[in-house]
């Protein structure tokens, strides 16, 4: 997954309709029953984490500002 990827498919998280725990649930069920996909996971977030935050920053600045 890259990070258009990423930004693309968050929104389907909203039709999972569960609490935003259920993600962190899903962290800890991988690393603990799925080692090696979870180290696989991680080391890609590694490399496009920059990206990701960078998109975040502009995604923020085009927001209107409420004032």
């Amino acid at each position: 997954m890259n990070t258009k990827d990423y930004f693309q498919a968050i929104p389907d998280l909203e039709d999972d309709q569960v609490h935003p725990e259920f993600h962190t649930y899903t962290t800890v069920w991988m690393k603990s029953r799925m080692p090696e996909a979870y180290n696989e996971l991680k080391a890609k977030f590694k490399t496009i984490e920059g990206e990701i935050y960078a998109q975040n920053e502009c995604n923020d600045t085009e927001e209107e500002i409420p004032f």
